[in-house]
C-alpha cells in the first residue's frame, strides 16, 4: 500500500518524485517557486497553485519530513525543524539553475519553516509568508487545542482530534465543510499532530528579523483569518515595514484554496515586480 501511495499523483498528470527522502511534485519553467505547506498538509495542499502558477514559474511543492507520503512509523524521527529546513535546502540545491531567481512561499507553520530556512541559508530572491504565526523574541505560547487534539488521537480518536484542531485553527465548522480530497489529506497526516505537539519551536528574535530587511517580502492574510494570524502579520509589518501585504477577500486561513484566483494573482504580482 505504501508503494502505491508514493506513486499516486498530485493530480492525474503530475507524478511525485523524491530528493534525499523529500517528496515533491513540480511543473513549469522559469524562476523557481518552492511551496511549503503547514500543519496536517503535504504537497497536495497547493493543487490550485501548481496547476495555475506553472505557466509563469517552475513550481515545486514539497512534503516536509514527517508528512505524507513518508512512512508514518518514521515520523517521530523525521518530524524535526532542522530536518524540514534541510529538506527545502536539498530541493533548492537540486532544482536551482544558473541565472534563475528563487522564491519560497510558506503557509501557517510552513511560513515559520520557510523563514527559518532563509535565516539559515539566506540565498533566495524573495520570501512569501501566508498567515504566519511567528514566535518573536519569546517562545510561542502553548496551544492547548494542539495538546488536546494529540491526546485524543493517542487514544485512537483520530476524527475527534482532527475536528477539534481544524475548527480551532481555521474556524468553526471547517471540518464539517471540508471537501473530500482535503479531508483525505488531513487524515493521511493525522499522525503528525502528535509529533507537532511535542516540538519546541525556537523564537525568532527581532535581531534575526533584521536579516529580512533587505529581502523582498510578501505577507498574505485571509480577510477572515483567525485573530492570532492577523496579529502576527500586523507585528511583522511593524518590524518589517518594507514588506508588501496582500489581503485575500472572502477567505480564512486556507486562503489559497478558498480564493485561489486572488491568492495566485498576489503571488504572481510579487515575483514579477
Amino acid at each position: 500500500m505504501f508503494n502505491e501511495l508514493i506513486q499516486q499523483p498530485i493530480h492525474s498528470t503530475l507524478p511525485i518524485h523524491s530528493q534525499s527522502a523529500t517528496f515533491y511534485a513540480e511543473q513549469g519553467t522559469g524562476d523557481l517557486l518552492i511551496l511549503v505547506h503547514g500543519s496536517l498538509c503535504d504537497l497536495r495542499y497547493w493543487r490550485w497553485q501548481i496547476s495555475k502558477l506553472h505557466a509563469a514559474a517552475h513550481v515545486v511543492t514539497i512534503s516536509l519530513p514527517g508528512y505524507w507520503p513518508n512512512n508514518p512509523s518514521s515520523t517521530a524521527y523525521e518530524f524535526d525543524l532542522q530536518n524540514q529546513i534541510a529538506a527545502i535546502a536539498d530541493v533548492i540545491q537540486q532544482k536551482r539553475q544558473s541565472g534563475q531567481k528563487v522564491y519560497v512561499l510558506g503557509h501557517s507553520r510552513g511560513a515559520f519553516v520557510a523563514a527559518q530556512y532563509v535565516l539559515t541559508y539566506g540565498n533566495i530572491d524573495g520570501l512569501i509568508l501566508a498567515d504566519p504565526a511567528f514566535p518573536i523574541d519569546s517562545p510561542p505560547p502553548a496551544l492547548p487545542v494542539l495538546a488536546q487534539a494529540a491526546s485524543l488521537m493517542a487514544e485512537g480518536q483520530d476524527e475527534s482530534g482532527l475536528r477539534l484542531f481544524i475548527n480551532a485553527v481555521s474556524g468553526e465548522n471547517t471540518w464539517q465543510q471540508m471537501v473530500g480530497w482535503f479531508k483525505t489529506m488531513v487524515e493521511d497526516n493525522a499522525h503528525t499532530l502528535i509529533a507537532q505537539s511535542r516540538e519546541n519551536l525556537p523564537a525568532i528574535s527581532t535581531v534575526q528579523l533584521e536579516q529580512l530587511r533587505e529581502l523582498p517580502l510578501l505577507l498574505i492574510s485571509g480577510a477572515l483569518s483567525p485573530t492570532r494570524y492577523q496579529q502576527s502579520v500586523a507585528r511583522l509589518l511593524t518590524l518589517l515595514p518594507h514588506a508588501n501585504h496582500a489581503i485575500i477577500s472572502n477567505a480564512s486561513h486556507g486562503m489559497n484554496l478558498a480564493n485561489p484566483k486572488a491568492f495566485n494573482r498576489a503571488v504572481l504580482e510579487f515575483i514579477h515586480h
